[in-house]
């Protein structure tokens, strides 16, 4: 066996490119059937399967979801990138808590209602395949990557023999920085009459903290690893609520004024339809507005996000919303058809290819 790369080459010929799947082993099965794969990735036409990552937390099955795409990885028939879930159940720190990453840690969430891993398969199995998963694929016409595509992050991450050693090493090298940083935000929040475990309460709004700010712009900007899996985030003007916790860094556009090889990305939760808002109301801004769902993005129509929020079902469920009329679901991407498939009966989309 090759020794592993974290920037891998994408498979040639035509491929199908499928969004962040977040657990739903019934929506990936569904779409799987739709697009002519056979159980382990086999299609008529040899078209092959790219996932963009997220294949993770907050649906129901999660163990699932990465026994089915190890199987079709192995199998030689498919692609997966590491998504910032992925590089979080890589860490393996089960005291940050993070909302829907129960499972992973065997403790039981009743909000995802999820199946929790066998620690056993986790050690023997789970934690070898995300290990071996690439940043990104790439060939010269087409890019996959989780979130971001920042040519001195891709770099980093490309010197490297894994994802997770990257991080690790950015980590090391930033640590007395962020000590410092970490120390000096801890003591404005205490002046400001709160506590940092207050982050984790929603009822207790906390203002705008210049060196907690600070710190968490840093934290994820200086390194490379979190850049290409879940961004590029810069400071806001007000505090907002997201994924259990309150944020003063968000997600910036960084597709705008890009002007590379095309990029194929997941991660930003994108609506089927612009009209859908309550797709959003996790807390996480909404980086599409009035961009049609089918609408390559930036000034250069060299991006494109094919997460249609999949990884808010478990919400909808709660909601008692019928599966029939669920906002979100899970796409494929059908190149060099330039069409979008989605798991359930919703209308396929055509696009115009990058850059047109």
């Amino acid at each position: 066996m090759s020794d592993p790369k974290t920037i891998e080459a994408l498979f040639e010929g035509p491929l199908d490119i499928i969004g962040d799947i977040h657990g739903e082993r019934a929506a990936l099965e569904s779409l799987l059937r739709k697009l002519g794969y056979d159980d382990r990735g086999r299609h008529p036409e040899r078209r092959k399967l790219v996932f963009v990552g997220d294949l993770i937390d907050r649906g129901p099955d999660s163990p699932g979801v990465l026994r089915a795409v190890m199987r079709l990885v192995e199998s030689g028939n498919a692609q997966c990138v590491v998504g910032n879930h992925e590089l979080n159940a890589l860490r393996d720190d089960a005291d940050q808590h993070r909302s829907g990453e129960g499972w992973w840690y065997g403790r039981d969430e009743p909000a995802y209602a999820s199946v929790v891993v066998d620690p056993r398969e986790k050690e023997r199995a789970f934690g070898p395949f995300l290990r071996r998963l690439p940043a990104a694929v790439e060939r010269e016409d087409l890019r996959v990557v989780h979130a971001c595509w920042h040519d001195p992050s891709i770099e980093t991450v490309r010197a490297h023999s894994s994802v997770i050693e990257c991080f690790h090493q950015e980590h090391r090298a930033l640590a007395a920085v962020l000590r410092d940083l970490r120390e000096r935000a801890i003591g404005a929040v205490r002046a400001s009459g709160y506590e940092m475990h207050d982050r984790r309460n929603p009822d207790r709004p906390i203002p705008m903290i210049a060196e907690l700010a600070e710190f968490e712009e840093r934290n994820q900007m200086g390194n490379a690893a979190k850049v290409v899996t879940s961004g590029i985030e810069r400071v806001i003007e007000e505090p907002f609520w997201a994924s259990g916790k309150w944020r003063m860094v968000e997600r910036i556009r960084w597709w705008d004024e890009f002007d590379g090889t095309p990029v194929v990305v997941g991660h930003y939760w994108r609506r089927y339809r612009p009209d859908q808002g309550d797709v959003h109301d996790m807390g996480e801004a909404d980086l599409f507005g009035e961009v049609p769902a089918d609408r390559w993005l930036g000034r250069h129509r060299k991006g494109m996000c094919i997460d249609y929020s999949g990884g808010r079902r478990f919400a909808e469920r709660q909601q008692g919303r019928d599966p029939a009329a669920f906002h979100s679901c899970l796409a494929a991407l059908r190149v060099p058809e330039w069409r979008l498939v989605f798991d359930d009966d919703r209308e396929e989309l055509t696009l115009h290819g990058p850059g047109e």
